[in-house]
Order: C-alpha cells, then sequence, then structure tokens
C-alpha cells in the first residue's frame, strides 16, 4: 500500500474534524488572497479622487483581514484534533501489529533501530499532515486567485506563470530525487549509531566488566565518521536545490515585473492593474519558493515516514486461523505429533520428534546444550510454527486456537526474566490485571519475593529498573515465579527457573512449585527444563533429549539405573546439584 493511501486511510477515520476543518481554512485562505485587489482598487479610488470609497475600502481590507485570521485558527482548532488524533491511531496500529509480528521478527530486529525508526516516522507524519493537508491547500488556493487575477488582464501573465511553474518542478523533482537516495544513506547510518547507542546504554554493566570503555568509543567513533560524511552528503542537496531553484524564482519574479512595465508603458495596462501584477508577484513568487521547499520537506520525510508505515506490511508468519477453535473446560493434555523444526532453513532442531504428556503430568526435559528443550517451549506456545507435525493441546491443534487465547494457558518462567521498568508490584501483577492486591501479595509471598522486597527503599512501590537491572538474578527469578503463581494457568513452564536461586530459596521456591503443579483440587501439566537435579527429581517424568530426538525416558530412579545412558552419564558429570552443560553426548 502507498504512503498516501495508508496514511489518508487513518486521515479519513476521522473525516468530520478533517472536512469541517477544510471549509474554514479554504475560507481564511481565500480571503487572505485578496490584498492584492484592495490595493488595486485603492489605487483606482485614489487616481479618482474618491478618497471616502478609499476610507471604506481601508475599513473592508482589515475587517477582512480579521474574519480570515478567525476561520483560519477555527480551522486549526478542529484539524488539530485529527492530526492529532491520527497520529495515535498509527502509533497504536503500529505498536499492535508489532506485538502481532513473530518472535523471530524480534530476535532479528534492533530495539535501538526499531525505535529511532517509529520516532522518526511520529515526526514525519506531523510535517506531511501539515505540509499536505494546510500548505499545499493553501498555495493552491493562492495561485487559483492569481491565475484568475491574469486571466483578466493579458495571457502572456498566465503563460509566463504557468511555465515557469513546469520549469521549476522538473528541476525540483530531479533534485528531490537525488535528496531522496542521500536520506536513505544516512538513515542507514544513522539506525545503525542509534543502535550502537541503545547498545551500550543497555549493556553498560557488560562493558566495564570486560573494560571495553575505549573499544566502544573506538566502534562509535568509527561510526561517526561514516554518519558525518553522509549526513554532509545529504545537506549539500538542499545546498544544490537552494541556488538552482532559488534563482529560477529570482529569475521569474524579476521577468514577470519587466513584463508588466513593457505593457504599462505601451498603456495596455493601467497603474493599477500594474501594482496588481506586482503584488500578487512580490507575494505568491516567494509562495512559490516555499512550495519547493515544502516538497524537499516531503522528500525529506518520505523516507522516514515510509520506513515507519512499512512496519504494518510486515508479515506475520505465525497466523492466527481463520476460525478459531476454542476449549471450553481446558484439561492440559499436551501432544506432539511427529515434529520437525528448524530456525530459519537451517539444520533441525527437532527431528520427528513425538511426547505425550498427560493431563496435570509434570515432564522434565534435560540433555546437553541445543538438544532442542527451549525449543519444545517455545512451539507449545507458537513462538514458531513446525515445519512438520502437529503440537496438540486437549487434542486440538494449536494452530487452531487465537494465540491469545493460547499463551493465556501457558505460564513461563524463563531462565533470564526480563522486568519493565516499573515498580515490583506492577511487574508481578503484570500476570493478572484482574488480580486483587491480596492475591499479588499472596504470590509475591509464596515466591519469596517477600523475603526481599522488606529491604528495598520503597517496599512493593521500588522501581526496579530497565529490564529489573536493580535486581540481582534470584530477586527477578522470584519475581518472575511469583508472576506465574499470580497467573494460575493450566500448563505451567520452568525454564531453568530456580537456577540463580541460593539452596534454601530454592526449596521454598520449590515446595511453592509443586504445591502449585500438584493441587488436588486443580492440578497443573508443568515442563520444567533444568540443569539442577533438585529441580527434576520429583517430575512424574523426565525426558533425556539428544540431538533434537528423545533419547530416554522415564522416572529419575529408572534412568539412573540404565548403564551407559545419557541420563547416567549426566548424572556422572554433576557437581554441585547441576547437570554438565555445555557438552556434547560424543564427549561424555
Amino acid at each position: 500500500m502507498s504512503v498516501f493511501k495508508r496514511l489518508y486511510h487513518f486521515i479519513w477515520q476521522r473525516k468530520w474534524p478533517f472536512l469541517l476543518g477544510t471549509i474554514p481554512m479554504v475560507i481564511a485562505m481565500i480571503l487572505s488572497n485578496l490584498s492584492p485587489f484592495f490595493i488595486k482598487w485603492l489605487t483606482q479610488a485614489v487616481q479618482n479622487g474618491n478618497l471616502d470609497r478609499a476610507f471604506d475600502l481601508v475599513l473592508l481590507f482589515g475587517l477582512t483581514l480579521i474574519t480570515s485570521n478567525l476561520f483560519d485558527n477555527l480551522a486549526y482548532f478542529i484539524t488539530d484534533r485529527n492530526m492529532v488524533g491520527t497520529s495515535t491511531d498509527i502509533a497504536k496500529a503500529v505498536l499492535a501489529h508489532i506485538h502481532n509480528l513473530d518472535f523471530a521478527y524480534h530476535t532479528n530486529k534492533s530495539s535501538g533501530r526499531l525505535i529511532s525508526l517509529m520516532k522518526r516516522g511520529d515526526d514525519a507524519f506531523f510535517a506531511y499532515y501539515d505540509i499536505i493537508n494546510r500548505q499545499f491547500l493553501s498555495l493552491l488556493v493562492s495561485f487559483t486567485v492569481m491565475f484568475t487575477a491574469f486571466a483578466q488582464l493579458h495571457g502572456n501573465y498566465l503563460l509566463f506563470v504557468i511555465g515557469l511553474i513546469i520549469i521549476t518542478v522538473l528541476v525540483a523533482i530531479f533534485l528531490i530525487k537525488i535528496n531522496i537516495k542521500k536520506r536513505q544513506l544516512f538513515n542507514e547510518i544513522d539506525d545503525n549509531v542509534s543502535a550502537v547507542r541503545a547498545d551500550n546504554l543497555i549493556n553498560f554493566d557488560t562493558v566495564k566488566y570486560f573494560t571495553n570503555e575505549k573499544f566502544e568509543q573506538t566502534r562509535f567513533a568509527e561510526l561517526l565518521q561514516i554518519w558525518y560524511r553522509r549526513l554532509l552528503d545529504y545537506f549539500f542537496t538542499f545546498r544544490y536545490f537552494d541556488v538552482l531553484v532559488g534563482n529560477l524564482i529570482n529569475v521569474a519574479l524579476v521577468g514577470i515585473m519587466l513584463l508588466a512595465i513593457q505593457d504599462l508603458r505601451q498603456g495596455q495596462i493601467t497603474l493599477a492593474d500594474f501594482l496588481l501584477v506586482a503584488t500578487f508577484s512580490t507575494t505568491l513568487f516567494p509562495r512559490m519558493m516555499q512550495l519547493l521547499f515544502n516538497i524537499r520537506e516531503l522528500a525529506k520525510k518520505h523516507t522516514d515516514i515510509s520506513n515507519y508505515l512499512n512496519l504494518l506490511d510486515e508479515k506475520i508468519e505465525v497466523k492466527d486461523p481463520l476460525k478459531p477453535k476454542q476449549i471450553k473446560k481446558l484439561r492440559g493434555e499436551i501432544v506432539f505429533d511427529q515434529v520437525d523444526f528448524a530456525y530459519e532453513n537451517k539444520q533441525l532442531v527437532l527431528k520427528d520428534f513425538s511426547l505425550h504428556i498427560k493431563s496435570g503430568e509434570a515432564i522434565a526435559l534435560v540433555g546437553f546444550s541445543g538438544a532442542g528443550k527451549t525449543t519444545i517451549t517455545k512451539l507449545l506456545m507458537r513462538m514458531y510454527d513446525p515445519i512438520k507435525g502437529k503440537v496438540l493441546i486437549d487434542g486440538i491443534a494449536i494452530d487452531n486456537l487465537r494465540k491469545a487465547d493460547l499463551r493465556k494457558m501457558v505460564g513461563l518462567v524463563p531462565q533470564d526474566p526480563l522486568l519493565f521498568n516499573n515498580t515490583v508490584y506492577f511487574n508481578i501483577a503484570y500476570a493478572n490485571n484482574q488480580a486483587s492486591k491480596e492475591e499479588v501479595l499472596q504470590a509475591a509471598k509464596a515466591a519469596q519475593v517477600d523475603a526481599f522486597v522488606k529491604n528495598l527503599p520503597n517496599g512493593y512501590e521500588t522501581i526496579v529498573g530497565e529490564r529489573g537491572i536493580k535486581l540481582s538474578g534470584g530477586q527477578r527469578q522470584r519475581l518472575a515465579i511469583a508472576r506465574v503463581l499470580l497467573e494460575k494457568a493450566k500448563i505451567i513452564i520452568m525454564d531453568e527457573a530456580t537456577s540463580s536461586l541460593d539452596s534454601a530459596s530454592e526449596k521454598i521456591i520449590q515446595n511453592a512449585f509443586w504445591n502449585l503443579v500438584k493441587d488436588p483440587k486443580n492440578p497443573r501439566t508443568s515442563i520444567i527444563i533444568a540443569h539442577r537435579l533438585s529441580t527434576i527429581m520429583q517430575a512424574d517424568r523426565i525426558v533425556v533429549m539428544n540431538n533434537g530426538q528423545i533419547a530416554e525416558i522415564g522416572t529419575h530412579k529408572e534412568l539412573i539405573e540404565q548403564k551407559d545412558g545419557i541420563y547416567q552419564r549426566l548424572w556422572s558429570l554433576q557437581k554441585n546439584g547441576f547437570i554438565g552443560d555445555g557438552e556434547s553426548d560424543e564427549k561424555a
């Protein structure tokens, strides 16, 4: 969809402020362009010695200016509502679409670059709206009035102005194309600079850990050198525009004045007509220059607003079904049926993977890094779709469910929880916006959040910092566990959820977790990914993954007795309660 079509699609959603604002705006523009006529009429009145008429004309001129100003401001009051409202509509639509985009999109996209793109796009929208809907309309009305006046005098004036417009616009278009190319090149490096800035701000602790301040400063300086050159190249296109187009307008202004003087000398026009031509020329030719500057500004903003609105064209690969099904009474039975999966069509991470998890069953996934454990949970939450095979919940393929409905069924505690830069309370309550304060605090207490919150300066109202940077890894994990306890999802995934906790805290968290999933009144289906044996030994079954397939399956007791089994070898590699990581089966 073209930029203009999409832009007016949003503008037209608030059509009444747009239409009602345009009417007084046109009236104001017509009235403001009557000045040359008043000068002509005043000149005629004075030449005829009719000073009373001249007096009345001055009063009428003043009234016209005041009326024009009032209509103009009324138009701005009305259209401002449309402009600001449309801006918020676009911003909401873009954010909603970004939320709907696949997990893969976000893993491949720089947050700093995306934020820069959205900020520039929002700024570009206001420039576009003002130039197209106000300034272009103003100039169109102005030239219409001028053409009407010139057509009544001599055809040469009208032909001169039309010829000038054609030549100037052709030159401007040529220069604007160069400007757009330079702008695109500048935007690329500008986005890279923004991305590096964001990386440095977000990962400032990593920079300091490795004393890489000088390295980052050098890396940033090298980018800025390219940024500097491309920005100058871009700026120089404006100077070419100013020199060529500006002087075309200046030559045209002098030319039409000479033409008017020649006609006055030959008696083809009166002094009043000469003043009419001169007044229109000295006011509207500079405005034509402004028109071309506005076109240049549109070209400048075109890339920004195109990239911004084009976010709405980013394809969603993992789509909601056209006719979604619903699970009326969720039991939590999960089936992986001959699933194949690869990231970005590379080597298969899961190969012909099949697993049946009963309702209320606790399954542990273990194996060396890269075995496909976390991938299984991502497929269950439809962050990705399998290349082959199906994932089912209660007998319904999850691609027949709305993603939002599916993800409400599943609660996840990730290995490295990222928190909002908000309060402790906000981050816990985020799991269930309808929960009462008592329920939030109860979940916090069960997850041992209460134990460290009492030492924070503002308790539950303490701001945790960007990504939760003010909290330790263990504290962030407790918060994430509290969220899942509050959510009370039917299916719970624990992905190394207690890896950052001390033994005493882990024991308390484990008790809270097992009490939740093994609640006789409402048992939960759970998938646990862990290297810490205290986490997985209580699981109903342990699934040992190797190269994207199930190598072994059974209880802890059954698997530990299998001689030369992978799990038995993993057990022998454990140290301090952890299963060895970063190894491969071949090395075991």
